[in-house]
């Protein structure tokens, strides 16, 4: 499915229990929005470099309607990001302390 030919921007991002989870991600794809916002975030919001540098498999229309959509969900998402953090952190603390 390519998403410039969704008619709105819910079209564009779908709940799927089998892709990331069920958390929010691009139709048609396995990229979800949590990772589009934290590559931007990574890049310092410059989408054309998320695109060629980290999800070159996306357009730059299906980052955008990620970002949009993140707008409108910061809560959500941020929440994403924070519990994949914690959950890096302790695996980190982990390793280190098993070394």
């Amino acid at each position: 499915m390519i998403v410039e030919h969704l008619d709105t921007l819910a079209d564009a991002i779908v709940r799927d229990p089998e892709r990331c989870g069920g958390k929010p991600s691009l139709a048609g794809t396995r990229t979800g929005v949590h990772d589009v916002v934290c590559y931007a975030r990574h890049y310092g919001g410059d989408l054309e470099r998320v695109r060629d540098e980290a999800l070159p498999h996306l357009t730059l229309a299906q980052i955008r309607i990620a970002m949009d959509w993140y707008r409108d969900h910061e809560q959500e998402i941020d929440e994403i990001l924070q519990r994949r953090k914690e959950r890096y952190e302790r695996g980190l603390a982990a390793a280190n302390a098993a070394r």
